[in-house]
């Protein structure tokens, strides 16, 4: 006959084995997503504080404990806050400052006038905004070289605005499509920060 205080223990035994391997298969994957998914969310972060440094990220908003979604639908799910966030930034085009005098060029003013064409010295005009603004975007920061530069003005040109420094305002693409844009929910999902931030996807 089997002893019965010999099989209990090793019943007991094979049930705890049992439940712990169930347990921990279970477990597992959840630790491994959610490291991947604060991983993925520090990558985000530090994207928009090195390269956006100027557009404030709530990401109390963004909902981390979702478990009902994979991870990569949560990530798109972060994604996607983080560009309405951007493209939602307060932001009012307002006029800027300028640049010592005497680094005026020659016709300088003549040639601030409101004109319907730009002016001949516009890629003076261009550099000099830009190196005012430290090469970076208005509106977000990003740095900018001067090719990658877009501009717009603080008062539009049809309006009466002048092609003077005070009235030239330097943007990323990104910005500068946010504010003239026609199409919101279109040019939302076709932002550079979209292929940016989507490459953090693994």
């Amino acid at each position: 006959m089997f002893d019965i205080n010999f099989i209990i223990p090793i019943i007991l035994i094979v049930f705890g084995l049992f439940i712990y391997i169930i347990v921990f298969k279970k477990l597992k994957p959840n630790n491994q997503t959610n490291n991947e998914f604060e991983l993925f969310l520090k990558n985000v972060k530090n994207h928009m504080k090195k390269n956006h440094p100027k557009i404030k990220i709530d990401y109390s908003r963004i909902d981390k404990k979702k478990k009902d979604e994979t991870l990569e639908e949560r990530e798109k799910i972060v994604i996607e806050s983080v560009i309405a966030q951007y493209f939602n930034s307060p932001y009012e085009k307002n006029t800027q400052d300028g640049i010592a005098k005497e680094k005026y060029w020659l016709n300088y003013y003549e040639k601030s006038v409101s004109n319907s064409k730009f002016p001949s010295d516009w890629p003076l005009r261009k550099e000099a905004a830009l190196r005012r603004d430290d090469s970076s975007c208005n509106r977000c920061g990003q740095k900018l070289t001067y090719d990658e530069a877009t501009t717009t003005f603080a008062k539009d040109i049809n309006k009466g605005g002048g092609y003077n420094l005070e009235n030239i305002i330097i943007l990323c693409s990104d910005c500068n499509r946010v504010l003239n844009t026609s199409n919101p929910k279109n040019t939302m999902y076709s932002l550079t920060l979209n292929d940016e931030l989507m490459v953090f996807i693994k």
